[in-house]
């Protein structure tokens, strides 16, 4: 083999390990996947002895309240807006199918639309998430600067449980975000196994 076709070789196959191996390049799907070397998020980390969660750096955790397991939101100059995490949970009256999560991910979008009267630009896509399939409901709505938020809402079931990671940031400013938001949803998992 000449020269230049072992080169040709060596860039086919090495080309092909990369499209295999998604987590060497970054997240193939911009609003779902951990980042390679994330710097502006810490460890995950086990809340409750029940799950497990990456959440970014420098951010202030406050506590939750009835269905909200905690809010955390990105630390700013004053009156400036910032991002805002909060995770909520539902109880499932059993676990939900995979073969209905688009069933239900509609219907996740029609309770937000119900919800979010002055909302646009609503969308619903369905994810391959750590603990299975996972609903991603997205749109836009007035902020509290006179500005719109982009909202993403992860559903992510697992076993009886329904949880719902609510990720906000200023519309304008949602690109800064969206690397972050994809990392700490895809970061989500059951800390117990087989749960």
């Amino acid at each position: 083999m000449n020269r230049t076709a072992a080169r040709f070789a060596f860039l086919a196959i090495a080309s092909l390990i990369v499209i295999a191996n998604p987590v060497a390049q970054g997240p193939s799907d911009p609003w779902y996947g951990l980042q390679t070397n994330p710097k502006n998020i810490d460890a995950p980390k086990v809340f409750t002895g029940v799950f497990q969660i990456a959440l970014p750096k420098n951010w202030h955790m406050a506590p939750g309240h009835t269905g909200t397991i905690f809010s955390i939101v990105e630390d700013t100059k004053k009156w400036e807006t910032g991002g805002l995490i909060t995770l909520e949970y539902m109880r499932l009256q059993a676990p939900l199918e995979p073969s209905l999560i688009t069933a239900f991910g509609e219907r996740e979008l029609k309770e937000v639309q119900t919800r979010e009267l002055s909302g646009k630009q609503f969308n619903v896509s369905v994810k391959n998430g750590q603990a299975g399939p996972l609903i991603l409901v997205q749109y836009d709505r007035p902020g509290i600067s006179g500005t719109d938020d982009h909202v993403a809402q992860y559903s992510i079931p697992i076993g009886l449980v329904m949880y719902r990671l609510i990720c906000i940031a200023p519309t304008a400013s949602v690109e800064k975000y969206r690397p972050m938001f994809a990392h700490v949803a895809a970061s989500f998992q059951s800390a117990k196994a087989g749960s």
